[in-house]
């Protein structure tokens, strides 16, 4: 098992659990609603025949448009095998989320067909998308890291490019969903949330989650939406900031 899946903080509990253990939470408790879709958007965006649009939660494939040529190459493959596995379902289902829609006014949730099989999980296994926790909507979390554990092994998909950006290196042409690594250079403590530091240069900021050790000096890697927004406190000042509500975004090298 790879460190992701380990923290090597004493007091932190990691959020993972074993593929043997995933395998066994694959299965989703959501009640399933019979669909028709309509069109796909790209890898984890559809539209059904009702004209409700659907984001696929627990996992972000490339953008088509955006990202180096790689990155839109397996923006493509996503995109297709989605399709194709829409394609070949005599019937579709959607497991909507506790959290059942986000900013955008799209359903969250999942998409199964009668056996309960879910197309995320060979998005994942595949590399053509990247696990990513967003709570409260965590059903498939253990399952969906331990798919794309697979593609990190095998070096497939994202996670055979230079996949992770070194905070430092930031800039305005590398916002969006990113996984980025630096060393953390100073925390802070807040009433509601938990703010690390990587570089100078980013600030990751944890909103729901236990109180953190002291990180200093560690090397951390992180994934969610970059955003060329400023943080300050006092007379410091980061460029970027991301904003995220579960550990199991966060890695501790």
């Amino acid at each position: 098992m790879s460190a992701f899946f380990v923290s090597v903080v004493s007091s932190f509990v990691s959020p993972f659990v074993s593929p043997l253990q995933a395998s066994e939470r694959c299965e989703s408790t959501l009640k399933k609603e019979k669909v028709s879709v309509r069109y796909v958007y790209d890898g984890d965006t559809l539209q059904l025949s009702d004209r409700r649009r659907v984001r696929l939660v627990g996992l972000n494939t490339p953008e088509l448009k955006e990202g180096p040529a790689w990155s839109r190459s397996v923006a493509k493959q996503a995109k297709s095998a989605l399709q194709q596995w829409v394609s070949l379902q005599q019937n579709v289902y959607l497991q909507i989320e506790q959290d059942a829609r986000d900013d955008y006014g799209r359903m969250l949730g999942y998409l199964v067909n009668a056996k309960g099989e879910d197309p995320a999980i060979a998005l994942l296994e595949k590399g053509l998308a990247y696990a990513v926790v967003i709570a409260p909507n965590i059903q498939k979390q253990g399952c969906y890291f331990a798919a794309e554990e697979k593609a990190r092994l095998a070096d497939v998909g994202v996670w055979a490019h230079a996949a992770v950006i070194r905070a430092k290196n930031l800039n305005k042409t590398l916002t969006g969903f990113s996984l980025v690594q630096g060393k953390v250079t100073r925390q802070y403590h807040f009433k509601t949330s938990e703010a690390v530091v990587l570089d100078d240069n980013l600030v990751v900021m944890l909103k729901g989650v236990s109180r953190l050790p002291s990180l200093a000096g560690k090397e951390v890697r992180v994934r969610g939406w970059i955003q060329a927004r400023k943080f300050t406190r006092d007379a410091f000042s980061t460029r970027f900031t991301v904003y995220l509500n579960h550990m199991a975004n966060v890695e501790i090298l």
